[in-house]
């Protein structure tokens, strides 16, 4: 801390047992930094401003996770999302959204390839399995 603010390496925690570990910069949280959420989900990587912005980790407690680009918090970018059931998503995000070209695999194997806009398939669909 310098002068009462939080600027360089350090560790934050909540009442709920949220924690933060990481890097500040005018009290906010800025660099590499990982947030251990109350609930047991974990996001790990790049900070701004107290967001996630740049490239970070994302897992749930129930399993499924994100890899990827974020913006303000949302997936905003490129990254792959993971569902417990083995279900897949990897292409762009657009403000925490799937938009623009992605592919989704369901867990029977099955694949969808194109273009998608507010987290919905556009177009044509042909299902290659």
């Amino acid at each position: 801390m310098i002068k009462g603010v939080r600027d360089g390496y350090g560790v934050l925690l909540w009442p709920d047992g949220s924690r933060y570990e990481g890097y500040w910069k005018d009290n906010k949280a800025s660099g590499k930094g990982k947030f251990w959420h109350a609930d047991g989900d974990v996001f790990e990587g790049d900070w701004e401003d107290d967001k996630a912005n740049g490239y970070g980790i994302y897992r749930h407690k129930g399993g499924s996770s994100y890899v990827g680009e974020w913006k303000d918090d949302l997936q905003h970018g490129k990254g792959k999302e993971v569902w417990k059931n083995g279900s897949w998503y990897e292409g762009e995000y657009n403000q925490g959204k799937k938009e623009g070209f992605g592919k989704y695999g369901w867990a029977d194997g099955s694949l969808y390839e194109g273009i998608w806009f507010d987290n919905m398939i556009q177009g044509k669909v042909f299902i290659i399995a």
